[in-house]
This record gives structure tokens, sequence and C-alpha cells, in this order.
């Protein structure tokens, strides 16, 4: 994973733009975001954003690329991260090790953001990233149980 330093922010804003995860934030709002509280990493094709067990405690938001969630002990992937869309979250919210491995399936952009930087960022940014994780979450489990009807 490589840090992208020399992006300019008017792109990175083109970018973060036309996400969903974003829809709520006004632009002010993403440009305190992007300037001061999160990093830009480029995930090589095939690489690791993380591994399962590892420490990291960073979210993940997939600006562009896309990511595959697997656990070692499986063969089959658990989901694809696509752009919009964000991954890490456990690690993220109750501080503990990776449950899952994420691997980038061809070259992947992600927006990363440090717990402690929640936590310096202003209320109303916290809450909007608390509030899309909130429905990230409900919308993996309503898949999940649809997946899981489908296959009883």
């Amino acid at each position: 994973m490589k840090l992208i330093e020399h992006i300019p922010l008017i792109k990175q804003m083109e970018i973060i733009n036309r996400l969903n995860f974003f829809k709520e934030f006004t632009l002010n709002e993403r440009q305190v975001l992007l300037e001061s509280f999160s990093h830009l990493y480029l995930v090589h094709q095939n690489r690791f954003l993380f591994k399962q067990y590892d420490n990291d405690k960073q979210l993940y938001i997939v600006l562009s690329g896309a990511i595959v969630v697997f656990k070692h002990s499986h063969l089959v992937d658990l989901g694809t991260i696509e752009p919009g869309q964000f991954i890490g979250e456990g690690a993220f919210i109750n501080n503990r090790e990776r449950s899952t491995s994420a691997r980038a399936t061809c070259d992947t952009i992600v927006l990363a953001i440090t717990p402690q930087a929640l936590t310096r960022l202003p209320n109303v940014i916290r809450e909007k990233i608390k509030d899309r994780i909130i429905e990230g979450m409900s919308e993996r489990i309503a898949k999940l149980s649809e997946h899981i009807e489908n296959h009883s």
C-alpha cells in the first residue's frame, strides 16, 4: 500500500463528489475531511489492503477500483467492496484485530481514516461518517439475510 501525496485537492474532491458515501456531506465538510483527517493510498492489483489478524484499525473507503474480502481459512470470497463502499469498520469501531483479509482486484485507491482522526473531526462530519457506517452495515445485514433465506 502506497501513500498518495500529490493529488491536488480539487482532483480529490472530484473523486469523492461522485461517491454515494459522501452524498450528505457539504463541500466544506468534504474539504475538511480530505485536508486534515484522512490519507489516500494506492493498493496495487493483487496486493493486500490488510490481512486477517492485523492490528491496523483504519476505516477504508474505496474511491476507485475494488477490494475482495475473504478469510484465510475459507477458499470462498466473502464479498467485493466497490467505489463508495467502506471496509474495516469492525476493527475501526471495536478496536480489535482484523477478522478478514482484503486484497485489491485491480489498482485501487482508498481513503483511510484512523479512529483517532474520527475523534478530532468536527461533530457534524463525525456524525455523518457514523451514519454512513450504520447504513452500510444495515445494507450488508439485509444482503446476508437474503442470502441465508435463498440457501436454506
